[in-house]
């Protein structure tokens, strides 16, 4: 869904193995880290490669995603105290940052996990928030890698759409693709 999301933005977009060879991503603009059902803390936790962090290009992580970039670079996820699914909204504590550009200060985005960052690495900066969630948007700019805990890609997150495209804008994707 997500890259169906950003194909419609009119940028030509891979799926790939979170195992992928650093080698296979040669040439990417920019790498989303999808959301998916697991706790990144769990014995069976779905496998990656870490060395997909250190490529030069900005890097977005969605639910999971945002979880797993966390713990990567040494930030804390644990179960939450309330878990959210459905509805929430997106409070803005950082409105001018670039991922956030052209959103209203609170907007209803789409929330599905148990989990969240407890505790950021360093250098991390929180950039959006929701009442139950205090570390629902962050930004490590020096790195430029992006976490957030809820869904853009789904028709619910309002402004979803609008993320992906100023994350496309990050990467500094040309939107000439179309099937």
């Amino acid at each position: 869904m997500i890259a169906n999301r950003v194909r419609r933005l009119g940028v030509f977009t891979e799926i790939c193995s979170p195992t992928a060879d650093v080698d296979e991503l040669a040439g990417a603009k920019g790498v989303i880290y999808s959301g998916g059902p697991s706790s990144v803390y769990a014995d069976d936790a779905p496998e990656y490669n870490p060395a997909i962090l250190d490529i030069n290009v900005p890097k977005l992580g969605i639910c999971y995603g945002h979880q797993l970039m966390a713990t990567q670079l040494g930030g804390v996820v644990r179960p939450g105290k309330v878990k959210e699914y459905g509805m929430a909204d997106l409070n803005l504590t950082k409105p001018q940052h670039p991922l956030l550009k052209d959103l209203p200060f609170s907007s209803p985005m789409w929330m599905s996990h148990g989990d969240m960052v407890e505790k950021l690495p360093e250098g991390y900066e929180i950039i959006a928030s929701t009442k139950d969630c205090p570390i629902a948007a962050v930004a490590l700019d020096s790195r430029k890698i992006y976490g957030i805990q809820f869904h853009p890609e789904v028709t619910h997150s309002k402004f979803g759409m609008k993320i992906l495209d100023n994350f496309i804008d990050i990467c500094g994707c040309e939107r000439s693709w179309n099937m």
